[in-house]
């Protein structure tokens, strides 16, 4: 089957080499930041068609990625293949994407990220797991620093009970997932600065992992999804914080 395809370069505040297939499109926001040059992509969740995706992020570039404030509601078909390679002292921030399945919708998402040397990496997303609907959705999150493997997550969430327990941990009746991956080599916080934004509410978990000094993945449980995006953003604005602090004298 043809793909859709998306390719781009960021080097600093330019775009490079830009090449898409509608309906996929990137764009640049007019949100002002000390650090980082914004972008939103268009498109991600309106084809059935495969969708390959494939960024760039040049010495020193601070990238992100915001996506829209309305949830993605999937089409039935999708599968995504979302390659980037970011090189030295460059960072690339996806802000929190939502994904919720639609009713019969089989899901297929492949995230391979390439970190060079000293370069940063967030992604930050919250899934629903919503019993009411068939559903099937299965996600690789693969980093990489070169040759060496940083971390391999692979998930699968289904609403048949029993093929969601043959392939991944009890999630009991939770219906809603987030995680938030921060790669690098040394984060500019440490692990109580995370702790104490992290819930210890009824119905409602969080934990943290350290990804072998290499970075960390923060993930919740939860029945509350105001509380849940509350303290997403929460992490996240902190994130913005500590990066600005570090990174403002760069650019």
């Amino acid at each position: 089957m043809v793909k859709k395809q998306l390719k781009a370069r960021f080097q600093k505040v330019n775009l490079l080499d830009y090449q898409s297939e509608p309906p996929l499109h990137i764009e640049k926001t007019d949100k002002k930041h000390r650090v980082f040059t914004s972008y939103s992509l268009d498109g991600w969740n309106e084809s059935e068609v495969p969708i390959d995706i494939h960024f760039t992020v040049k010495k020193a570039s601070n990238i992100r990625f915001k996506h829209q404030l309305q949830p993605d509601v999937v089409p039935n078909e999708q599968m995504i293949d979302l390659q980037c390679d970011i090189e030295e002292e460059a960072l690339l921030f996806f802000d929190q994407r939502e994904v919720i399945p639609s009713n019969n919708s089989n899901i297929n998402e492949h995230i391979k990220i390439n970190v060079k040397d000293d370069a940063e990496f967030i992604w930050a997303e919250i899934i629903h797991l919503n019993p009411s609907v068939n559903y099937l959705y299965q996600s690789l999150m693969e980093i990489w620093n070169d040759s060496h493997c940083i971390s391999y997550d692979p998930i699968q969430f289904s609403s048949q009970q029993e093929i969601a327990l043959a392939h991944h941990g009890l999630t009991e009746d939770f219906p809603y997932m987030a995680s938030i991956w921060y790669i690098s080599p040394d984060p500019p916080f440490d692990e109580w600065d995370i702790q104490q934004r992290l819930s210890q509410a009824k119905h409602h978990r969080a934990g943290m992992t350290d990804i072998d000094g290499k970075g960390i993945l923060i993930r919740w449980l939860s029945t509350d999804l105001s509380l849940l995006k509350q303290e997403v953003d929460d992490v996240l604005t902190f994130f913005d914080e500590k990066i600005t602090e570090l990174r403002k004298w760069r650019v």
